[in-house]
């Protein structure tokens, strides 16, 4: 988000939520959703792909609703005003394609008229289609919805299959394919939407209902300040807090979330952009001679990313207090924790939450439930660590340098854990003094291996990295 952006969705919400009239301001948000999903999106060089990403997004969003739960009947009288609203909205943002050259809403200008009616007709019809399939309890529909949101996961992610899209699409288009790159397919927020769309999915193909109206699952995918950077709220809280209504402390909640807005606002525009400035980079990796300022531009990229994310989840905690909606905590002082352990749950705090309950609770049961022939606790241990870390490394991208960034967090992660096990009852019964003395000396490793393990997080060429790792130590 840039400031003009955050500073119009912040009056914007504000207004919102001082509207008296409940389903005035339900309307207004589901609008507002669907609005921000197609602002936010970047321009891109391939043409109309700026526009089908968002556009898709909210049809992928109405899908899944339809298809994870027999409670949600698209055509109750009560989804219906929802669902005109939302296709409205996408018609009448297709339509300033007539008043404008450029994009008024939109990152350029939309497609042909006659395109997005034909996609959002056959995307309301899928939904339908999965709809009447899940109401008869199949699961298949929800199935399907986890498959393709992992599926497009996997092709953002994945610089190679980027790339051949990218050609793909231009080809259709008939633009130069041999322009082709990565960069190409970008679609804004998609990794923490498809999060949210995951987690309700899994949870109704475990049996867990969810009674929701579109209009309130569409605004929890799609909350605005979420869109850019998170938190990944979970959707029954989430639901809950927005069902019962912004609540009367108006005057607490401006004070509360314009100043965690400055908050952000500083950690973001003012101390990452300056670090920024002496990082290290993909781009300067192989400039430094000198082994101290290797150092510093390590130690100032390891403060540029906490700060650039934190303040970018600070903005999106400062914009839902104004609305009242109090999204969770996302990063908790990580680089003030005297473990590993204690890091990876203070950084990106809903994100490893995330992971935890989809990935690593599930998979420990699953190897603890041979009872004829357990496998021994340190296997356990190691196999979920290395799992959960790696699948966090090739969320932010399927490459080798994010394999090994999660590996190495996965490896650090198991030797804590079992070092912990031998020494806490040692530790715990040594005096006071020794104590603080030991949390400071692990703490000041634990930043070390978090910020060394940056470099393969920052540089993604393999020989490059390791070149970088050489000169640190001379």
């Amino acid at each position: 988000m840039e400031l003009q952006d955050i500073f119009l969705l912040a009056g914007l919400l504000v207004l919102i939520r001082i509207i008296p009239a409940y389903q005035t301001r339900r309307l207004l948000m589901i609008i507002a959703g669907c609005v921000f999903v197609f602002m936010f999106q970047p321009v891109l060089p391939v043409r109309e792909l700026d526009f089908r990403f968002p556009l898709q997004t909210v049809l992928l969003t109405i899908c899944v609703y339809a298809a994870f739960s027999k409670l949600n009947t698209l055509n109750s009288r009560q989804n219906l005003v929802d669902l005109a609203v939302i296709l409205g909205t996408l018609l009448l943002i297709g339509a300033t394609r007539f008043i404008s050259y450029d994009g008024i809403i939109t990152a350029s200008r939309p497609p042909q008229f006659w395109k997005v009616l034909t996609a959002v007709v056959c995307g309301t019809g899928v939904a339908f289609l999965l709809n009447i399939f899940a109401k008869n309890e199949h699961k298949w529909p929800a199935r399907i919805c986890v498959v393709l949101i992992l599926l497009a996961l996997v092709i953002l992610k994945t610089p190679r299959l980027s790339l051949e899209l990218s050609k793909i699409l231009r080809s259709f288009n008939r633009q130069a394919t041999e322009l082709a790159r990565t960069t190409d397919i970008r679609s804004f927020g998609f990794s923490y939407i498809a999060f949210r769309l995951l987690s309700i999915l899994i949870d109704s193909l475990k049996g867990r209902k969810a009674d929701l109206r579109l209009g309130d699952f569409f605004v929890y995918v799609c909350f605005p300040p979420a869109l850019s950077a998170g938190p990944i709220d979970r959707w029954d809280r989430f639901c809950k807090e927005y069902s019962a209504g912004p609540g009367e402390a108006l005057a607490d909640d401006l004070y509360a979330g314009l100043l965690q807005i400055a908050y952000g606002l500083f950690h973001k525009f003012v101390l990452a952009d300056a670090l920024a400035k002496m990082a290290l980079s993909a781009q300067n990796a192989g400039q430094f001679i000198s082994t101290g300022w290797a150092w510093v531009s390590l130690f100032a990229y390891g403060l540029q990313i906490f700060f650039d994310f934190s303040g970018y989840s600070e903005i999106a905690i400062g914009l839902g207090t104004l609305f009242g909606i109090h999204l969770p905590k996302n990063f908790d002082h990580p680089y003030l924790k005297p473990d590993l352990t204690k890091f990876w749950s203070s950084w990106h705090m809903t994100l490893t939450q995330w992971i935890r309950s989809y990935v690593f609770n599930p998979l420990t049961r699953a190897l603890r439930s041979n009872k004829e022939q357990p496998l021994p606790q340190w296997l356990i241990v190691m196999i979920t660590q290395l799992t959960t870390m790696l699948l966090i490394g090739l969320w932010h991208g399927v490459s080798v340098n994010f394999v090994i960034w999660g590996l190495w967090h996965g490896f650090g992660l198991f030797i804590h854990q079992l070092y912990s096990r031998k020494t806490g009852a040692w530790l715990r019964s040594r005096p006071a003094h020794f104590i603080k003395a030991y949390t400071a000396a692990s703490t000041g490793l634990t930043v070390l291996y978090v910020v060394l393990g940056w470099i393969w997080f920052v540089i993604p060429d393999f020989s490059a990295a390791v070149g970088f790792f050489g000169r640190l130590f001379g």
